[in-house]
């Protein structure tokens, strides 16, 4: 039973106040998992950082088909070398790009592509193979395109991406929100009204399982809502800088009880980007018990770069550096510590929370 919850638009639906004892639960310290350009170049990353492509890219609805001859794909294929090789992060994998994007020219199915929509589509299999940041698209400054809502303005418009606050009879928490808004006053002011109203719970669960990413700044602000102190979250290396920029929690965000709670991070397929930095963060600091199925895989942050004949291609210029593994989840995904199936999750997640808190074992 659901004793306090918000619609989607944060309204405040029902509440019970209760008096709660608060605990010094301090997660999985009882458990035993073995885990082991310039600094304003990089910021311009992270305004774009973690999005899905479906969802960052497909921000303009073409007017008409552009047709594309054999000379105009050949040309593109050899910008694209050219842009990758002189800006892709992932320096290793460049060559391997280069040699598929090669053998694209002599491929059959390439040469069947006759319009500028389809063309974007082939070439975008085969890059997101490497990199799922990759996506070559129509510019609409100069390909006459009918410009869509963006990601962070369907985010802003729908309540920053929060679905589900409420809290149990159990005085459980459930947090559910589908993207990282783009951090400003007001989304910071939404988001703490959500922390507030989950402030005395005794267990957390938090819903990631569509969340298509956004914002490197409110995963960041939103962390310091469950951990201590000043805490190294993240680090971005720029490859057109060559320099690196670490992200920290905000001890400024003083809420004691939430940084003492047990927390389950719910994941699968769709959680992407963003929403991967914050269950991997979390899992690597030992700060929630994750679980659900692997994440989708995508670490880079993108940046847009011009192409000839009205289109762009977005690529990955920078990476994340976990301060714990050293390396990120590019291409692997996040990994739970237990597997579930999605329509078990939520259920599991409170069966592992209750367990934790009556204190009928240890771990989970």
């Amino acid at each position: 039973m659901i004793v306090s919850s918000f619609n989607k638009r944060g309204n405040n639906v029902h509440q019970m106040e209760r008096n709660m004892n608060r605990k010094n639960l301090f997660w999985l310290r009882d458990i035993s998992i073995c885990l082991k350009s310039r600094k304003h170049d990089i910021i311009l990353l992270f305004s774009l950082f973690l999005l899905s492509t479906t969802q960052s890219f497909a921000q303009y609805e073409p007017v008409e088909q552009v047709q594309f001859n054999n000379q105009i794909k050949l040309e593109l294929v050899d910008e694209l070398i050219d842009k990758i090789s002189h800006n892709y992060v992932e320096i290793d994998k460049i060559e391997i790009i280069i040699n598929e994007l090669e053998s694209v020219k002599h491929d059959k199915a390439f040469a069947n592509v006759k319009y500028r929509q389809d063309f974007t589509t082939f070439i975008n299999k085969v890059l997101q193979k490497n990199d799922q940041h990759f996506s070559v698209s129509s510019n609409p400054e100069i390909s006459g395109l009918q410009k869509k809502e963006t990601w962070f303005e369907k985010l802003a418009r729908l309540d920053f991406g929060f679905e589900r606050v409420e809290v149990s009879e159990e005085n459980i928490g459930f947090l559910s929100f589908w993207g990282f808004a783009d951090l400003n006053e007001t989304s910071k002011e939404v988001i703490s009204n959500h922390m507030q109203a989950i402030e005395n719970v005794d267990g957390l669960i938090i819903d990631l399982r569509e969340n298509g990413g956004g914002s490197a700044q409110t995963v960041q602000y939103i962390s310091s809502f469950f951990l201590e102190a000043r805490q190294h979250l993240n680090t971005f290396y720029s490859r057109a800088s060559d320099s690196f920029e670490e992200f920290y929690t905000d001890p400024a965000i003083d809420f004691p009880h939430l940084s003492q709670i047990p927390i389950v991070i719910i994941i699968g397929p769709n959680t992407f980007s963003a929403a991967e930095e914050f269950a991997y963060n979390f899992k690597h600091m030992s700060r929630a018990l994750v679980i659900g199925k692997p994440s989708k895989g995508g670490a880079n942050p993108w940046h847009y770069f011009e192409l000839k004949y009205g289109l762009r291609i977005a690529i990955p210029t920078a990476k994340a550096i976990n301060p714990i593994t050293q390396t990120n989840w590019e291409g692997i995904g996040v990994e739970p510590h237990l597997y579930t199936e999605p329509e078990d999750a939520e259920q599991k997640a409170t069966a592992l929370l209750v367990t934790k808190l009556h204190g009928k074992k240890k771990g989970y």
